[in-house]
């Protein structure tokens, strides 16, 4: 019976069921989260408690914000799902973590009253720079080229890749990032079912999941969310196609034109050889052929 309950939970990694998941009044499991994440412990003194727009229809544009969190030590730290690949990610990173930073900084406040920010950014795919590192929760600092000395504290992001933690699940089991993107991926799984059997946050997790999964209204937001980013995947398909076909024919075109001048340029000059064994003035040739004089003398 269990089992049949499984096959119908919503997908965490889908962000409109991850934010509605690490809610407010779920905030041990969003300490749970983040403290095995950054394998620490941490206590979460404050959190957002809306942070999506509701939607009535698919084509609306949908928009979420990042899981914002402040620590009882005084750290943000906020977690942002991302589910589709987007160009120039690493300065969209940074862009998010500046935006969460200078969000504390109200005007007239001295920058001694800024803290520490911590940029979790969990992604449904692999990204280049990172190939090849497969070691999950890396924290991301300013540092000098030596690497031994940071330029401040206050700037951490830790990028976790799906796919890659997904890779590595049979060769390390008992590794809670591993265990937790098992989960945010596929709560339907036969490997989330034995984690929960090991893992007392996910099973709470996967228990939570399963009442929410209820939710007709949660359902039709998640399905429209998973509608959404299917849309901007095929749009950007065909005017991917579209581009590379007009560009295909442009250059078609082109090449065409270029090569009829080319062999209308070919046949002045055979011309012009000819002119010249008849011993015919160059200005008369250049005339004929539309060649130049140096033209005519290099041939």
């Amino acid at each position: 019976m269990v089992e049949n309950k499984k096959k119908d939970l919503l997908i965490p990694k889908n962000d409109v069921v991850f934010h509605a998941l690490f809610r407010e009044e779920n905030k041990r499991l969003t300490e749970a989260l983040i403290s095995d994440i950054l394998r620490e412990k941490v206590k979460i003194k404050t959190s957002d408690k809306d942070r999506h727009f509701n939607i009535n229809n698919s084509k609306q544009k949908y928009g979420i914000m990042d899981l914002r969190t402040e620590l009882k030590d005084g750290t943000n730290c906020n977690i942002e799902i991302q589910l589709s690949k987007y160009k120039y990610e690493n300065e969209r990173f940074l862009y998010y973590w500046s935006n969460a930073y200078t969000r504390q900084l109200e005007r007239g406040n001295e920058y001694s009253k800024l803290h520490k920010t911590i940029s979790i950014i969990i992604l449904d795919h692999e990204i280049e720079e990172l190939e090849g590192e497969e070691k999950l929760g890396t924290k991301w600092q300013i540092r000098d080229k030596t690497g031994r000395r940071i330029l401040t504290e206050h700037l951490e992001i830790v990028i976790i890749e799906i796919p890659k933690a997904i890779r590595q699940y049979k060769e390390n089991e008992k590794d809670k990032i591993i265990q937790w993107m098992e989960f945010l991926d596929n709560p339907n799984s036969e490997e989330v079912s034995s984690i929960m059997e090991k893992n007392e946050d996910i099973k709470e997790a996967v228990e939570e999941l399963e009442i929410m999964s209820r939710s007709e209204k949660l359902r039709r937001m998640a399905e429209l969310r998973e509608k959404a980013i299917r849309d901007e995947h095929a749009a950007l398909e065909y005017a991917t196609e579209e581009g590379m076909k007009n560009g295909l024919e442009q250059g078609l075109k082109q090449g065409l034109q270029q090569g009829l001048e080319q062999g209308k340029i070919e046949q002045n000059k055979k011309i012009a050889r000819n002119m010249i064994k008849e011993k015919i003035d160059k200005e008369v040739i250049s005339k004929v052929t539309g060649l130049s004089i140096e033209e005519i003398e290099n041939l």
